[in-house]
């Protein structure tokens, strides 16, 4: 997607009411409309309020659910973002739904949220959210230290070491970690192991088949009990539930490109 800020767009109508959906972290940043009522819970299964304008960086995985005529239009931007919009540091803002109008004139935001109601193409949806806050684009999308090298994880795919961070970059241990916590919200081994889990449920996506020693063997994992581990860092369930479970949303979520 060819932007000065949105990496992608998309607009969720609900014909229906759905039962609650489960949520992981993709590592990035989301802007998110939300119109009706969402009822949320996080990791802890803690009742989460949900603002109709909101904005939410990297955390752990949490639920929602929806009833019959709402709709949520989400803008995903790169991760060091939620940092420039909201200066806190980002790993005091893990599992945080930022109300938007903390950050952007109220009035600006009402105006939008009302044009982008009944907006559905996504490019007019982007049209007319430039038009209302591209003022801001510069300063939100403006890369910080930690985004060359969160980009380089992805790139990888999750499968490097921190030591091949170190041997990469220009950085301490220490530093890298400071710099984590302070624009990405997670360690730098966390964010590594969560894009490397990421492509593995992108995998059992495309492959619903697949045999768990592949996957085990092809993400570098050291056995079942570590890669288990992992679904239950990030999804708060083993890998056999996910794979016998429908969960649409998540599935939509993964259907667009991460960085290659």
């Amino acid at each position: 997607m060819q932007h000065p800020l949105f990496k992608d767009v998309v607009r969720i109508d609900y014909n229906s009411n759905v039962p609650p959906y489960l949520i992981n972290d993709y590592g990035y940043t989301y802007l998110m409309f939300c119109y009706g009522t969402y009822t949320a819970a996080n990791y802890v299964n803690e009742a989460v309020p949900v603002p109709q304008k909101l904005i939410k960086g990297t955390g752990d995985y949490f639920s929602i659910q929806a009833s019959a005529g709402n709709t949520w239009i989400t803008f995903e931007i790169s991760n060091h973002a939620l940092f420039n919009i909201t200066g806190v540091p980002a790993i005091k803002s893990r599992n945080v739904l930022y109300n938007l109008e903390r950050f952007v004139v109220p009035h600006t935001l009402d105006t939008l949220y009302e044009a982008l109601r009944d907006t559905h193409d996504i490019a007019q949806i982007i049209a007319t959210t430039d038009t209302y806050l591209s003022g801001h684009y510069k300063q939100w999308g403006h890369p910080l230290k930690s985004t060359e090298v969160v980009d380089y994880i992805y790139k990888k795919k999750g499968l490097i070491s921190l030591r091949d961070l170190l041997e990469k970059f220009p950085y301490s241990e220490r530093t890298l970690e400071r710099m984590f916590n302070k624009e990405v919200g997670a360690s730098p081994n966390r964010f590594i192991c969560l894009v490397r889990f990421n492509y593995v449920i992108r995998e059992i996506e495309r492959n619903p088949d697949i045999a768990i020693s592949d996957l085990i063997a092809q993400y570098n994992y050291y056995d079942h009990s570590h890669f288990e581990k992992d679904f239950q860092k990030f999804l708060g369930q083993g890998v056999r539930q996910y794979k016998n479970e429908f969960n649409p949303l998540l599935t939509q979520a993964l259907a667009r490109r991460f960085i290659d």
